[in-house]
C-alpha cells in the first residue's frame, strides 16, 4: 500500500489533516491541535471519502449548521468502507463498464453539482444543475 495515511477531522471547523505515515510512523503526533483521528488508510481512499463529506459539511455550512462531530465522521467514513468495499468485492469491472465510466463521469461537475464548495465556479459558469435534479428513469442522469 503506498501513500499511507492517518485521516484527521477537526470538528470545531469541519476540516481535515492528512497526516503522512512513513514506515510506520506518523509525521505528527495523531489527536493534537484539535485533530481526531478518523483512520489508517490509504490517501486516495481518504480522498474520495473527504471530497464526498465536504459536499455535505459545505451544505451545513450554507444551512448555518455546525460541522460534524467526529463520531459522526467515524460513522460515516464507516458506511464508506462498507460501499467501497462491497463495490471492490463484488462489482465486476469490465472494459465496457470502464470505458462507459471513463465516457462519461467527470470529477470535478459531479462534485460541482454535489455542493462542494470548492467547485461553485465550476457549477455557475456551465450553468451545472444540482445532482439530485435528474430524469430516475434516464440510464445515464441516473448513473452520472
Amino acid at each position: 500500500m503506498d501513500n499511507l495515511i492517518i485521516l484527521e477531522y477537526k470538528e470545531s471547523k469541519g476540516q481535515w489533516h492528512y497526516n503522512s505515515v512513513i514506515n510506520h510512523r506518523p509525521k505528527d503526533k495523531p489527536d493534537t491541535y484539535g485533530w481526531e483521528s478518523i483512520a489508517f488508510t490509504e490517501e486516495e481512499k481518504a480522498s474520495i471519502f473527504t471530497y464526498m463529506m465536504d459536499c455535505k459539511l459545505h451544505r451545513r455550512e450554507a444551512l448555518k449548521q455546525p460541522p460534524y462531530t467526529a463520531e459522526y465522521i467515524r460513522k460515516e467514513w464507516k458506511l464508506f468502507c462498507y460501499m467501497f468495499n462491497r463495490i471492490i468485492r463484488s462489482y465486476e469491472i469490465t472494459s465496457e463498464t470502464k470505458n462507459l465510466v471513463d465516457k462519461n463521469f467527470n470529477d470535478v461537475e459531479s462534485l460541482a453539482r454535489l455542493g462542494h464548495g470548492g467547485f461553485n465556479d465550476e457549477k455557475e459558469d456551465k450553468e451545472l444543475p444540482w445532482a439530485w435534479e435528474y430524469d430516475p428513469l434516464d440510464f445515464m442522469d441516473s448513473n452520472f
